[in-house]
């Protein structure tokens, strides 16, 4: 017959099962841990790349709107070219120049006011009335003087090609003046009055007489 255990051998098989049993689990867990770890890294990174965190890239930078072009020295530019000034970026107008008041034209001003005004032309207007009458009815001769203050008119007659004096005359007060003539000759008759002193003439005026 063989040798049969004994009790210290016994007691150890019957330990080695549980003491096994627990290495397995614990290595199993570990194994989880690391595997469920490295899920959630991984589903870290990725969402961290979508979203451009930590993106230390360039940004992106609007353009300037104005651009001035660098001169280069010995270039076949325009040798009168002196660059963009200051009154190129304000509108043509130098900002360090002051307009003076005279240079600026009045806001108030019309351009009535704007033309040069130029005094009142010294002419000599004549009327008559009425234009048609019988022979040695009054004839009235009337007009204005501007300038002509005091003057002393005298009446003429366009007779034969010319004019002739008509013994009658008018005086100037207020730039007006009035006067009349009588005549016995029929048919047209052409009157004007003249200022001696100046020489200037009125407009001829013409009365038919019956």
């Amino acid at each position: 017959m063989g040798a049969s255990p004994t009790l210290g051998s016994m007691a150890e098989d019957d330990e080695n099962p549980w003491y096994r049993s627990l290495l397995l689990g614990a290595g199993a867990l570990f194994g989880v841990a690391v595997l469920v770890g490295g899920l959630i890294a991984v589903v870290a990174l990725g969402v961290v790349s979508i979203s451009g965190i930590g993106d230390t890239g360039p940004s992106v930078q609007a353009e300037p709107s104005l651009h001035i072009p660098e001169r280069t020295p010995g270039g076949d530019e325009d040798e009168d070219d002196e660059g963009l000034t200051l009154a190129d970026l304000n509108g043509g107008k130098d900002p360090r120049v002051s307009e003076s008041p005279e240079a600026q034209p009045s806001e108030t001003q019309s351009p009535k006011e704007k033309k040069k005004r130029k005094p009142p032309r010294s002419v000599i207007s004549l009327s008559a009335s009425p234009v048609e009458v019988s022979r040695m009815e009054r004839i009235y001769l009337s007009g204005t003087y501007p300038r002509g203050e005091g003057a002393s008119l005298q009446v003429q007659r366009f007779e034969g090609g010319g004019w002739t004096d008509f013994p009658t005359s008018a005086s100037v007060s207020g730039g007006t003046f009035s006067s009349y003539v009588m005549t016995g000759q029929t048919g047209p008759n052409k009157f004007r009055v003249v200022d001696a002193a100046t020489g200037k003439k009125s407009n001829p005026v013409t009365v038919n007489v019956r």
